[in-house]
């Protein structure tokens, strides 16, 4: 027996219904097309800005590119307690070892504190390892308001040993900038006098090329790049 589908059977489709379901596939096809499109064009602009796909943060980023091309340090003025102001790669040039160099101001509470307690550590490490002659320390301050005195405190407080772990300052504020730049460390104001600023361990060789910048929180890691690069 052949069956009738009456016109108003909910079974049959409607014209109408026919229509506006093309349209509404057309319209995901056309939307899909885009989202395609616009994700091909998002990873090529991450691929671009993460080296391929290698870092994510820009600050792991530069790191990398310091690995890959060191950067040679600028030409600073130091004023070191107790001697006369030596420019920065005259400093390191007369000294056969790598520097670890960290920057700080000495009324820091915070992370310089931190980095300060590491930075004791790995000099006491220095000494029980008998490394003393393959690597040095060296603290830059950022603070136009710390005096050599102040410097010459703070290390007697840290028990710094000078043929060890110096502090310097830079007295120019162009070239005090220059150096920030140069290294990656952001210095920003804060209330009650005080600063926001990242820190890092920067491995920098006898020539003045900054060659690795290791987190503040891997001492062993930046004390190893330092011990490699002595080699």
């Amino acid at each position: 027996m052949e069956t009738t589908i009456s016109p108003n059977s909910p079974n049959q489709p409607i014209k109408g219904d026919l229509r506006q379901r093309d349209f509404r596939q057309g319209d995901l096809t056309r939307t899909l097309a885009l989202v395609a499109c616009m994700a091909v064009v998002a990873g090529a602009a991450l691929w671009q800005a993460t080296m391929g796909f290698r870092v994510v943060a820009t600050e792991d980023g530069r790191r990398l590119a310091v690995a890959e091309a060191p950067l040679a340090l600028p030409r600073v003025a130091l004023a070191l307690p107790g001697a006369t102001t030596v420019p920065l790669p005259v400093l390191l040039a007369g000294d056969p070892r790598p520097a670890i160099v960290t920057f700080f101001y000495a009324r820091c509470n915070a992370v310089c504190s931190v980095q300060g307690t590491e930075l004791q550590q790995m000099q006491r490490e220095i000494l029980a390892r008998g490394l003393q002659d393959k690597l040095r320390l060296l603290t830059i301050s950022f603070d136009p308001r710390d005096a050599l005195d102040d410097l010459a405190r703070y290390a007697a407080r840290m028990r710094a040993e000078p043929a060890i772990w110096q502090f310097a300052a830079v007295p120019d504020a162009a070239q005090r900038q220059a150096l920030l730049d140069q290294v990656g460390i952001i210095v920003l104001p804060a209330e009650m006098g005080e600063f926001q600023h990242n820190a890092a361990f920067h491995i920098v060789t006898p020539d003045g090329r900054l060659a690795q910048v290791v987190d503040y929180e891997q001492p062993e890691a930046a004390l190893a790049a330092a011990l490699e690069l002595a080699q």
